[in-house]
């Protein structure tokens, strides 16, 4: 992909987040700031002279499937500006998840970040992010001190808060973990694919397995 082509993507698929979030998202006054913010930054974001060298984890194994739970959906638009990009684009995961989660399930997830840590554009308290679990996967509670939405595309993957217990959310339904909430999801026969804005109010500071 040469960089005229990229940038193209790249304007295309932030024209295409910031569709969605003023589309669908900024509908609740609970969480009303946190859009904002998250809007105001992508509108800000501009991409380095110099960006990341692209980078495929075996969890990328599941995008297709994951990119088709979005035809016909709310966030079909979105899904297609992500592939659109994604060839451009660094895979990574959370590597201290593997000493507790084993080798098995690092190999069926990972996520790119947008805006972040190890990012396509780097910045200190905003993660915009793609995330993939492949089926019949657990992602165990865990909790962090930042505010995050998550936003799926589609499919049967169970999304549980605080003692509730785990159900089923519709595509473009907004999932919305206050700070220290503990959350966790459970797929079953289709990867969870989502869409996924993080504000810390401090430096980033990655998630705990509680």
């Amino acid at each position: 992909m040469n960089r005229e082509d990229f940038i193209m993507r790249f304007e295309a698929l932030k024209g295409a987040m910031l569709t969605f979030l003023r589309t669908h998202a900024i509908d609740d006054t609970h969480r009303a700031r946190l859009v904002g913010d998250i809007v105001n930054t992508i509108e800000k974001a501009h991409l380095p002279a110099e960006p990341q060298a692209p980078r495929q984890l075996p969890g990328c194994r599941h995008l297709q499937a994951a990119l088709a739970l979005a035809r016909g959906g709310p966030m079909e638009n979105l899904a297609r500006a992500f592939a659109d990009l994604e060839p451009a684009l660094r895979w990574i995961r959370t590597e201290h998840y593997r000493e507790q989660l084993g080798d098995e399930y690092m190999n069926n997830y990972c996520y790119t970040n947008i805006l972040g840590y190890d990012a396509l554009i780097p910045h200190e308290r905003i993660i915009i992010a793609f995330f993939i679990i492949g089926p019949g996967r657990h992602y165990p509670r865990h909790h962090h001190g930042a505010e995050e939405i998550y936003f799926p595309f589609g499919g049967d993957t169970l999304w549980g808060q605080n003692d509730q217990p785990p159900c089923l959310r519709p595509p473009g339904q907004p999932i919305h973990n206050t700070p220290w909430l503990p959350h966790e999801m459970v797929t079953q026969q289709t990867p969870l694919f989502s869409f996924c804005c993080w504000k810390s109010a401090g430096p980033l500071a990655l998630a705990r397995l509680t």
